[in-house]
């Protein structure tokens, strides 16, 4: 999903890569990284580099010191002059983002939370990170499913100015419809995401449109409807990372709701079974991956296994993916039986 950091000139995203930066009133002020810490301390604190600005989000504003004719002199500008944010990636989205893909949205909000609070007075300046931070904590609270702390966090969100912004306003609609689903409002939900298929061109958007979409016709039993809408996800949305574990297993699930006595001889449970041993041999560490360990017989995760190692011995792994083998759990010996 397209940001707001894109909208920086080349020439200032290249300097990201080594300073934080605030641009006030056409000068460039290097700041302090409030979330690097000074280990050595105990309790560890902020590591400050008094060559550097210091933000104070108490007061709204960041102080730099500096010498002028041998006097030190500091200055202090409100954060509301700030006209654009040159930031390097930042290691607790990068985290925060892991834990949402592995089915940990607890850590991921934890992580997330700070950096909205940080950027909250910047979200509508170029290069702010308020706007990455909130729509990994949206991804965060969907996973949770806990639609009471997902609604008051849409609500509050839909009443900001922020809201105007593109790809918030998105989010936003997305989350809402994932809602719906899980309310059972299911028809609806195909409609408008149909509607919505067609008017995009994001590829995230779209690989999040066709697993919401993909959900509510798998809970009303359309099975190859719903096979179709989440194989669009890795056929041609395959860059989104973080959706293909999820259109995978939706798929699988979907296939094993077509089988039957009567197309015994499709295999369908076979196909199903396959894309369960993708998930756990491209994406280990997903929550997805979980989920297929407790619906594939031990052999079956076996095999998973073994062609993991195979790839990794050949050095043909996927970016991402690692070596990860679980206990057996109750389940997988549940599943052997079926």
């Amino acid at each position: 999903m397209r940001t707001l950091r894109t909208l920086l000139p080349a020439a200032l995203l290249a300097v990201s890569a080594s300073a934080q930066t605030f641009v006030i009133r056409n000068e460039r002020w290097e700041v302090n990284d409030p979330f690097k810490m000074d280990t050595a301390s105990m309790p560890p604190k902020p590591l400050v580099d008094p060559k550097k600005a210091i933000i104070n989000q108490v007061t709204g504003s960041v102080q730099r010191t500096v010498l002028q004719s041998g006097i030190e002199v500091t200055n202090t500008r409100k954060l509301s002059e700030v006209t654009q944010v040159i930031w390097p990636e930042m290691p607790r989205l990068t985290e925060a983002r892991a834990f949402v893909n592995r089915g940990d949205p607890a850590k991921a909000l934890d992580n997330v939370e700070a950096v909205i609070k940080l950027f909250e007075p910047l979200k509508k300046v170029p290069g702010s990170l308020w706007l990455d931070a909130t729509v990994i904590k949206l991804d965060a609270l969907d996973r949770l499913n806990n639609d009471a702390a997902l609604g008051g966090f849409l609500d509050t969100l839909e009443k900001d100015e922020a809201a105007s912004l593109p790809e918030l306003a998105t989010k936003i609609q997305l989350s809402r419809l994932l809602q719906r689903s899980r309310r059972g409002d299911h028809e609806s939900v195909i409609r408008e995401t149909d509607e919505l298929i067609g008017k995009m061109d994001d590829a995230g958007v779209l690989a999040r449109l066709h697993i919401v979409k993909g959900s509510s016709l798998l809970a009303t039993r359309k099975y190859e409807a719903a096979m179709n809408a989440y194989l669009r996800v890795p056929v041609f949305y395959g860059t989104e990372q973080d959706q293909v574990p999820k259109a995978l297993l939706g798929a699988a699930q979907a296939f094993r709701g077509m089988d039957g006595p009567a197309v015994r001889e499709q295999k369908l449970e076979e196909t199903s079974f396959r894309y369960l041993r993708d998930i756990l041999v491209t994406y280990p560490v997903s929550k997805e991956a979980e989920e297929a360990r407790k619906i594939l017989p031990k052999e079956e995760i076996a095999k998973a296994e073994a062609e993991q190692k195979k790839l990794a011995t050949a050095g043909l792994l996927p970016d991402g993916a690692a070596i990860k083998k679980a206990a057996v759990r109750p389940e997988d010996d549940q599943s052997a039986n079926r």
